[in-house]
């Protein structure tokens, strides 16, 4: 999968919470093919900005945590809920 690709699908993933925060993602430079996805939002407009995990491993194992976290943190008709990831 290129960088393209996992932009394209961080991108979907917060339009489909809402533009609610951003997603990052962290790749490790040790040679171990690990990585991790977090979720940065402001809970109030005035407040500072929180993160949540939201998947590690593989960067198959942190996509296929994406979809999970989206699925339950979708754009609802009310303000989001935000839950954490397992």
């Amino acid at each position: 999968m290129t960088i393209e690709e996992v932009q394209a699908r961080l991108r979907a993933a917060q339009a489909r919470i809402g533009r609610e925060g951003r997603f990052a993602l962290t790749l490790s430079l040790d040679g171990r093919e690990e990585c991790y996805i977090t979720h940065w939002f402001r809970p109030e407009p005035h407040a500072f900005e929180d993160c949540r995990a939201v998947g590690s491993g593989t960067l198959s194992e942190c996509l296929d945590a994406l979809d999970r976290y989206v699925a339950v943190n979708r754009l609802r008709d009310e303000a989001p809920v935000l839950m954490a990831a397992e």
